[in-house]
């Protein structure tokens, strides 16, 4: 495909994953709403200062008066918390990223999920039967998620150690080379993204396929698409850099949300709302991937018929 081509089947695809939104609305309604509030409840707890934390517990335990945490009598018994306890705040943190983890996984399978039967025609898909379908797929992704994970990062260290040298250089025109060399590593990484997130959605789909199969099925579904999943990448990921400079601008704190923890729910929300949209798309772009395909072996079937019965024409005029 060239590139006209291929930017009018990105926009088909959108204009196509609008219809999926709209034909369960109510199923997927309930698995975004659901999404935004766990995102949101992490968000706050990621945002929990480990002082009040301590603050409260030593409270429970009548182990000290309530103090201030500004006070010097409080961040003395603080620093002997944390030093009798160096692992607090690591394990804490860690609970909240697997979790949040775990949050991220359900919910981009279940848009999957009622996307699929979307486009099946289900417009009666219920509650009940989204638990049941991701209980029975949950595993598939979750081993596809593993491997796109280790991709992510090894393609993060690769990029950060190629950079290394160029930054630590107080030459003004290295550090511009190590700036571009950034934003171009930044681009091929939205180029590079599309099949791995396309793998998820394999993933979920195809009951046979997850890990290493999956992302080479995908590469294989994405055949002709490539462009048009990195166009959605570019607008997912403008569009998330227009809301969070957006929102640097607010400036409505009040007495009880202060103004960063407004801004953190913005942002988080809409994150959300992208990751909900991203997999309707990419969910679009795998049953047109996997027409393509059944479009390209029934066309070389037929090229295969004609030629046997080209062979099979009897000679004309030999005596």
């Amino acid at each position: 495909m060239n590139f006209s081509s291929q930017f009018l089947n990105f926009l088909v695809i959108l204009k196509e994953s609008i219809k999926l939104l709209i034909k369960n609305g109510k199923i997927m309604a309930l698995v975004t709403a659901l999404s935004l509030f766990s995102f949101s409840v992490f968000s706050l707890l990621f945002d929990l200062p480990l002082s009040s934390l301590t603050q409260d517990m030593l409270a429970r335990e009548s182990l000290i008066p309530i103090l201030s945490s500004n006070s010097s009598e409080f961040s003395n018994y603080l620093s002997r918390i944390k030093n009798k306890f160096p692992l607090l705040a690591p394990t804490l943190y860690i609970v909240l990223v697997v979790s949040y983890s775990l949050v991220t996984f359900l919910s981009s399978t279940a848009t999957v999920i009622v996307s699929v039967e979307s486009h099946k025609g289900n417009v009666n898909f219920s509650a009940k039967e989204l638990c049941s379908s991701i209980m029975k797929s949950c595993i598939r992704p979750f081993v596809t998620g593993f491997y796109t994970t280790i991709l992510v990062i090894g393609y993060v260290f690769l990029v950060l150690t190629i950079n290394a040298p160029l930054r630590m250089s107080s030459n003004m025109s290295t550090l511009g080379w190590a700036i571009l060399f950034t934003f171009f590593a930044y681009v091929f990484y939205l180029y590079l993204s599309s099949v791995w997130i396309l793998s998820l959605v394999v993933s979920v789909v195809d009951r046979d396929c997850s890990g290493i199969m999956a992302l080479g099925r995908s590469a294989v579904i994405i055949k002709g698409q490539e462009l048009s999943g990195f166009l959605l990448n570019v607008v997912m990921n403008l569009a998330s850099w227009g809301v969070y400079l957006g929102s640097m601008n607010i400036r409505s704190e009040t007495h009880w949300i202060p103004n960063e923890k407004i801004k953190g729910l913005i942002l988080v929300g809409f994150t959300c709302l992208v990751w909900v949209l991203t997999f309707v798309v990419y969910t679009v772009m795998y049953f047109r991937g996997k027409e393509g395909i059944v479009q390209e072996i029934e066309l070389n079937l037929s090229n295969v018929e004609y030629a046997k019965l080209g062979n099979d024409d009897p000679l004309v005029g030999v005596a």
